[in-house]
């Protein structure tokens, strides 16, 4: 996401300046936020209220796409495990495993659970 920043839309009474909060864009237009037109002391306090609430969204994208990468590490190295590093994977996540059943549908059990199809 690109940066917030304080847009001047317009001058209201007494030639004073108002603003909305958004992002400008390469081609010189802009995306606000919210709808309000702001005075600039306004602008400026609900800029400073928003701008944690983006880093939170940045930093959530960030944790989810490095979750992703070391589920699928994690799920490739399934295939070299043994039926009983499976069970024991699986018994830490609270998961029994009928060791019975062939190895090809263990993993499927497996692979479902960490891709976060797996049903109870």
């Amino acid at each position: 996401m690109s940066k917030l920043e304080m847009i001047h839309v317009k001058n209201g009474e007494g030639n004073n300046p108002l603003f909305q909060i958004g992002v400008r864009h390469a081609d010189g237009t802009h995306t606000a936020v919210r709808s309000d037109i702001l005075k600039e002391h306004q602008a400026v306090a609900l800029l400073a209220e928003l701008q944690p609430a983006v880093v939170e969204e940045v930093v959530e994208e960030v944790v989810e796409e490095v979750v992703e990468e070391v589920v699928e590490e994690f799920v490739s190295d399934f295939d070299a495990m043994s039926k009983v590093e499976l069970e024991a994977i699986m018994r830490e996540h609270g998961v029994e495993l009928d060791r019975r059943i062939k190895k090809k549908d263990l993993l499927l059990t497996v692979k479902s659970y960490f891709n976060g199809s797996f049903n109870i």
